[in-house]
């Protein structure tokens, strides 16, 4: 199976990003979007693994939520990333402090169970549509949404299967752990 390590969304999220995606879908000539219920925040991608591994990834899940309280992540911006004449759309999601150190911490905890450490930098964002060709350029797009700092709150850490349901691709939790409720402050 093939799986990755996520921060979920809730349904408010997913239709924000959903508006989004349908400006995107109007001002492209193709592209490959994104379904609702498949909005979220890779932290990790593990790739094919075997049965006996769920539980090695869930214990790092266990791990980290018991390590972090609840906390924001907001959204910023639309960008892109180039692959030839096509496009990656995503909306990126401002780094801070508290993601940083669940990113690093993750990391720590895949490397000590085996898994190889991940080479490029996290670049935190989620995925609104893959091998997209634009009508017009991206700043026009980009003029016509909105991005007031949208706030993502972040109550868990799930252990996601990336499969194919009748065709359509599909992200399932397998395993999905509580971060600790945020601290109250005086």
């Amino acid at each position: 199976m093939r799986v990755f390590l996520a921060i979920e969304f809730p349904e408010d999220i997913k239709e924000y990003l959903d508006q989004i995606h349908l400006v995107l879908r109007e001002q492209s000539k193709t592209g490959n979007f994104t379904k609702k219920d498949n909005y979220h925040l890779t932290l990790r991608f593990i790739g094919e693994i075997k049965d006996h591994e769920l539980d090695k990834l869930k214990e790092v899940i266990d791990e980290i939520a018991l390590k972090h309280n609840c906390f924001q992540l907001t959204m910023n911006k639309v960008g892109c990333f180039a692959r030839g004449s096509k496009m990656i759309i995503w909306v990126g999601i401002n780094q801070n402090e508290t993601l940083g150190r669940l990113y690093s911490q993750l990391e720590q905890s895949l490397e000590r169970k085996g898994y190889t450490k991940e080479e490029r930098n996290f670049v935190p964002h989620v995925t609104i549509a893959r091998q997209v060709v634009l009508m017009e350029d991206l700043k026009k797009m980009q003029q016509q949404i909105k991005m007031d700092n949208i706030i993502i709150p972040v109550s868990k850490l799930s252990l996601m299967e990336s499969t194919r349901v009748k065709g359509e691709l599909r992200y399932i939790p397998l395993y999905t752990k509580n971060l600790s409720p945020p601290l109250m402050q005086n």
